[in-house]
């Protein structure tokens, strides 16, 4: 097994839910607990809004803080991608999605190989983790705010590793209450 890092993206401001979701119970703790466990055989970085209650996660887990959330995704990976060692790849995973585990995470983190980068699909839609080598982290510093993961994910000079996986880790997040309550928390 490479030596990697998950980044836990956690920044988000929740809007189509009403507020901050990621403390919301979900089995044994919470929504954001539940990702974090799935990266627990790795260094974790959890980057969160000043609204999310981080007291709750393992000791091990570094936490910067996004105080401008609404900057979007591409800031929060550029924050954590500038804490993370140069030589470690990194496993992006986003921090409404309960579902994602161990298996997942260490599966997608191997599969890289000699690419660039690493995600599940299922039926041609990408999902989660993104795994991405410390040649395409060099990318994430360029991200504009408003970009997303995929502005690098899909990158033209990069090379991809795409693996089928039916597994719903990879897909199902908690975007509204709905979504919730299909969760059976």
């Amino acid at each position: 097994m490479r030596e990697a890092t998950c980044v836990v993206l956690a920044a988000g401001l929740g809007t189509r839910m009403g507020g901050e979701k990621l403390s919301k119970p979900f089995r044994d703790g919470t929504i954001l607990d539940a990702v974090v466990q799935a990266c627990a055989d790795f260094p974790t970085v959890v980057v969160a809004s000043p609204a999310v209650p981080l007291d709750v996660l393992p000791h091990n887990v570094q936490i910067v803080i996004n105080d401008e959330p609404e900057r979007g995704m591409a800031h929060s990976l550029r924050l954590a991608n500038s804490v993370v060692p140069a030589e470690h790849p990194i496993a992006v995973l986003l921090g409404d999605k309960p579902l994602v585990s161990a298996t997942l995470v260490e599966r997608m983190i191997g599969e890289l190989g000699e690419n660039d980068v690493a995600y599940p699909v299922r039926a041609g839609k990408p999902g989660h983790p993104v795994v991405f080598s410390t040649f395409a982290r060099a990318l994430i510093v360029a991200l504009r705010d408003g970009d997303t993961i995929h502005t690098v994910r899909d990158h033209e000079m990069l090379t991809r590793r795409t693996v089928e996986i039916n597994d719903e880790g990879a897909y199902v997040d908690v975007d509204t209450e709905e979504d919730y309550r299909r969760l059976g928390p």
